[in-house]
């Protein structure tokens, strides 16, 4: 189920919440210490469209009752009477509030500092104190903080419901819906998260196919939270539900890459999509990988192979394609990029890619970076040339592949303007392809197209991938008509 918390101060726009959320939820929770008056119990139950969980918050765990605790210990007392749901009773005065069905109590815990290492111990704690459900919520920023949580959670004693107020929070929401908690926390709307990082039930819905997760769900990680993983996320599950493949995707985070392994051989991950940051480092997982890999020395993707991984670089093939579609498109023939010069701007795992399928499909690349020690290293490690970024304008090329921007080098306007590739000296027989921005276009694709280069779209570049990761984690092909109505519906773009 999906709980959505109604946060008013008003007794009337609480109702009217209620009613709101209740066409998107299962399950409300009214926040009876957002209040600015004493609430009436009798009516919210009275008016309420959905069952609810009644809560009133300490400000130690996040609340704003303002009271004495012996009032809030009886507001809750009358919930209970009323008989609510569900009511939310806090683990160290579980004892002063007795079981009265039909309520369950939910026992819950909540620390806003952190993961407490005795985690284990709290939770047999709250087994005690004869709980219809159990809540965990605690600080879990990183992988290592959610950790105790996920160990938790994959075997719970009782009807377990973990919220993790982080990043690795939404993990926590889309797996436990395959685990079988009893409900997620979810926002009404982008500005009403209870906290940094909550999805929204529209997210949980449309994105990550909430719903139609089952114990049976084969889960595949998405690592990053930027609007490129967004995008894939809500694209793949699209194309597992058309191909009906009971598969679907799980926001992950790696950090540390040893715990990660245990992580994703834990929950029984049956492919993981690796963002740029980490996708050198996560060849330290894979038992093996394709030659694409291998030379590249970074993977976008493993693909579970029972007793090993197996490590995939797919963005580079998909890239080339498009670059190589867009060529011939304007007349350059079967083999564009044959003996013509191609600058390769960074010097990152996807220059690296790049470099290795250009030089396959007989390109000449060059490499330009602000690293220069970093530039100097990919071009040694092809036989290719190198040059200073800055000589990149008047180093004559007939390609311009941009994979990266030097993230510390860009701080501050000055070197921004420094660091950017301009688009002053394109001519119209040269062809562009910017990888720094995607799902969406660049201020340089723009004034590409002006200059009548020829101009490789990130759209075509995404649903290539696509297509090829959903070709290898489920073993069918999905119609470009099904990415093409995932691209309409997310990618907002004036131009296009």
């Amino acid at each position: 189920m999906i709980c959505i918390s109604i946060v008013q101060e008003s007794r009337r726009f609480a109702l009217v919440d209620m009613l709101n959320a209740s066409r998107q939820c299962d399950l409300l929770e009214v926040r009876l210490d957002h209040f600015s008056k004493a609430p009436d119990i009798s009516e919210l139950l009275g008016a309420k469209p959905k069952p609810v969980i009644f809560s009133c918050r300490r400000p130690q765990d996040g609340g704003f009752w303002e009271g004495s605790e012996s009032d809030r210990l009886a507001l809750l007392r009358q919930c209970i009477i009323g008989k609510a749901e569900y009511c939310e009773i806090e683990l160290d005065v579980a004892d002063q509030i007795r079981k009265f069905p039909p309520t369950k109590r939910v026992i819950s815990y909540t620390n806003l500092q952190e993961t407490p290492s005795n985690l284990a111990e709290i939770y047999a704690e709250c087994q005690k104190k004869s709980p219809d459900v159990i809540k965990l919520t605690t600080l879990a920023r990183t992988p290592e903080e959610a950790w105790p949580l996920i160990q938790i959670m994959v075997k719970p004693a009782l009807p377990t419901v973990v919220v993790g107020l982080g990043k690795p929070g939404l993990m926590l929401s889309v797996l436990g819906k395959k685990i079988g908690s009893p409900w997620t926390y979810a926002a009404l709307e982008r500005g009403m998260e209870a906290y940094p990082g909550q999805p929204t039930v529209h997210d949980l819905t449309n994105v990550y196919h909430y719903h139609s997760i089952q114990k049976n769900t084969r889960l595949v990680g998405m690592t990053g939270f930027t609007d490129l993983e967004y995008f894939n996320t809500a694209a793949l599950n699209a194309a597992f539900t058309h191909l009906e493949s009971n598969t679907r995707c799980l926001p992950i985070q790696v950090g540390n890459v040893k715990l990660f392994s245990k992580v994703i051989n834990l929950v029984k991950l049956v492919g993981v999509v690796i963002d740029e940051d980490h996708r050198k480092a996560i060849l330290e997982i894979a038992g093996e990988a394709e030659p694409a890999a291998t030379q590249a020395r970074s993977a976008d993707l493993l693909v579970n192979q029972g007793d090993k991984w197996q490590a995939y670089n797919l963005l580079g093939r998909a890239a080339a394609d498009a670059l190589k579609s867009a060529m011939q498109a304007r007349g350059a023939g079967d083999q564009p990029l044959k003996g013509r010069t191609v600058m390769i701007v960074g010097a990152n795992s996807t220059a690296r890619g790049m470099t290795s399928i250009v030089q396959k499909l007989g390109g000449i690349p060059i490499i330009a970076s602000h690293s220069r020690d970093a530039a100097l290293e990919l071009a040694q490690a092809y036989g290719c040339r190198q040059c200073p970024f800055e000589s990149l304008f008047t180093t004559r090329h007939e390609v311009l592949i941009v994979c990266s921007e030097d993230k510390e080098h860009l701080k501050g306007k000055v070197a921004a303007a420094q660091g950017q590739v301009h688009s002053g000296y394109l001519s119209p027989d040269m062809a562009v392809m910017d990888l720094t921005r995607m799902p969406r276009r660049t201020t340089l694709t723009r004034d590409a197209e002006k200059r009548g280069c020829i101009v490789v779209p990130p759209r075509q570049v995404l649903l290539n991938l696509l297509e090829l990761q959903v070709r290898l984690l489920s073993g069918k092909n999905v119609p470009r008509a099904t990415l093409d109505e995932v691209w309409n519906s997310l990618v907002q773009d004036e131009d296009e």
